[in-house]
């Protein structure tokens, strides 16, 4: 429990931080701008391993997928350090670096320029997804999908060869290819057979980079979502122990051993917000503003894919689309030529 004053104090601190966010893309900018603020400068940066030669046509364009070492002494260019650069430059959502489970993270280049095109992270598929029991018409067996599934959390394109090219198409082709499946089933045991992924910005736009992908991939439904975005960093930080020393004795809320700890810290916090607050209209207000942080998480997009083809098909098939995509942009005199990164006081278009 919380004192009366440290009570309101605590759901203050909630109210003045979700109050700022409208939509989920208004959080994900604002958790962006912050780390971005509170990153070290660094003198030379991975820009010249960026694709940024944009007079190349895409039928004369060859493509390489590079699995990201990500050993501590790693021997191989493509190692962890690169992958999370390219990554935080491109990707306007905040980027997590710990994550629990399985994983295996590419970097896409193009062959002719020896340039990075694209980034993806492939991991342990969700327990549960409403478009998925739909699909199959059932709630699926734990064991059937930690076998079967995989996950593409992070495939994000270079900007702007996502623009121009329509990279972020290509990345999810091979992303779902028989590429992967062979490296998966190899490094983890598995016998996949789907591969799937959502649209990182839910609905809030009509239509995202994985659309107008059949046969490859197909958009089977919208995800139930309604979770609370998670306070980041620092403020996270402070508020976790500050709720240690004042509701439990300095004791942690969550044990250090728990999975999802940093999810179950914050709903214990809304939990003892809730039992401490006396003042009525003061709890009423908090609860308020819980719900709307809620309501900024949204149904997602869901996509999914049955691998069976090779990288080469894909890669063919997207030429025809990326020339037309091409040379319409530069008829219009509309082709981006500039490399289009993450940088504190740069505001950039969201990417899907």
């Amino acid at each position: 429990m919380l004192s009366p004053e440290n009570a309101v104090w605590a759901a203050d601190q909630f109210i003045q931080y979700y109050s700022q966010f409208n939509r989920i893309d208004d959080y994900l900018r604002f958790v962006k701008r912050s780390r971005l603020s509170n990153a070290a400068g660094k003198l030379f940066g991975p820009e010249d391993d960026i694709f940024s030669n944009f007079d190349i046509h895409p039928n004369d364009m060859k493509f390489s997928i590079h699995e990201v070492d990500t050993s501590p002494k790693p021997k191989s260019k493509y190692n962890q350090d690169l992958y999370s650069e390219i990554l935080n430059l491109t990707a306007s959502n905040a980027i997590e670096e710990a994550i629990p489970g399985r994983t295996m993270k590419w970097i896409v280049t193009e062959d002719t320029t020896d340039k990075i095109i694209g980034v993806v992270r492939f991991g342990s598929p969700t327990i549960n997804s409403k478009p998925r029991n739909e699909y199959f018409g059932e709630v699926l067996p734990l064991c059937v999908i930690n076998k079967e599934f995989v996950m593409g959390f992070n495939i994000v394109p270079v900007q702007p060869f996502g623009y121009n090219y329509l990279g972020g198409k290509l990345l999810a082709l091979l992303a779902s290819s028989n590429e992967l499946k062979r490296q998966f089933d190899a490094k983890y045991g598995t016998d996949l057979h789907y591969f799937e992924t959502t649209s990182l910005y839910g609905t809030t736009k009509g239509v995202s980079m994985y659309d107008g992908l059949k046969p490859y991939i197909r958009h089977i439904g919208d995800t139930e979502s309604k979770f609370l975005p998670l306070f980041h960093d620092d403020y996270f930080r402070e508020m976790f122990w500050w709720f240690n020393n004042n509701a439990n004795g300095g004791e942690r809320l969550i044990s250090a051993d728990k999975s999802s700890k940093k999810l179950k810290i914050q709903v214990k916090m809304i939990s003892i917000i809730i039992k401490s607050l006396q003042d009525t209209s003061k709890l009423h207000e908090f609860k308020q503003c819980i719900e709307h942080a809620k309501s900024l998480t949204e149904k997602k997009r869901y996509y999914i894919s049955e691998f069976g083809y090779e990288p080469e098909d894909v890669i063919a098939w997207w030429k025809v689309k990326a020339s037309k995509r091409y040379e319409k942009l530069k008829s219009e005199d509309r082709l981006r030529t500039e490399l289009e990164l993450w940088e504190l006081g740069k505001d950039l278009e969201i990417i899907r």
